[in-house]
């Protein structure tokens, strides 16, 4: 699997296969919200689970309202 475009509104950041942002737009985001990918996700067992869906989802709704700094 390729690289990504980082969801972050107006990043045009490629994220490694593995990571849901660019590195400056992950540290944006609160950490309780990067703690919740992170439990959900666990080792790796998570991934694609729904609790991990549903905090994915939390951090780039974060992100759309959070909106551009850039």
């Amino acid at each position: 699997m390729g690289s990504h475009q980082c969801p972050a509104p107006g990043c045009e950041a490629r994220v490694p296969p593995g990571m849901l942002t660019c590195r400056p737009d992950w540290y944006r985001v609160p950490k309780p919200l990067r703690s919740a990918v992170w439990r959900a996700y666990g080792t790796g067992q998570g991934a694609g689970t729904p609790a991990h869906r549903a905090a994915i989802t939390a951090v780039i709704d974060w992100l759309e309202r959070a909106g551009v700094t850039r």
